[in-house]
């Protein structure tokens, strides 16, 4: 990557890269797999840490859906694609209807199989896709950020 660009990037939080990969190009298969995998097992250590977090977020979307509320998934990128699956899987799994459970993504139907740069940064866009589904505050939403941890809200 030109300089130029690494120094556009680095002033976007969603562009920031990860310190331990930085010179992943110059790693072998072995190294670069065996990276991932470290990288892979910091997961369930951070989600232990918010454990707590993450049952109160559970009892909070029990409560929304007890009041007519909605759970809305909002992402970019691979976290907003895996945010539609998730909620494409919730009317199968657990009974509920379409507009019960709600994935948006970032740049819109075509960011699920396509990449829409520049998506994740346009607030515009994102007001927009809230009214469109008639955004309430008794809905709960999580928040998918790039690095594939849910930020509950």
């Amino acid at each position: 990557m030109n300089e130029q660009l690494l120094q556009t990037l680095s002033t976007l939080i969603t562009e920031q890269r990860n310190p331990r990969s930085m010179n992943i190009d110059q790693l072998s298969a072995l190294e670069i797999v065996t990276l991932m995998n470290q990288e892979d097992r910091q997961v369930p250590l951070a989600i232990e840490r918010v454990l707590p977090q993450i049952a109160q977020a559970v009892e909070t979307i029990v409560t929304a859906f007890q009041q007519g509320g909605r759970l809305i998934y909002i992402g970019a990128g691979t976290s907003g694609r895996l945010g539609v699956l998730d909620a494409s899987e919730c009317p199968p799994t657990f009974g509920v209807s379409n507009e019960m459970v709600k994935g948006i993504i970032a740049g819109g139907e075509v960011a699920i199989r396509y990449p829409v740069e520049g998506a994740e940064d346009n607030q515009t866009a994102a007001i927009d896709d809230l009214c469109a589904i008639k955004f309430q505050l008794k809905m709960f939403w999580s928040a998918l950020p790039p690095v594939g941890v849910r930020l509950m809200f």
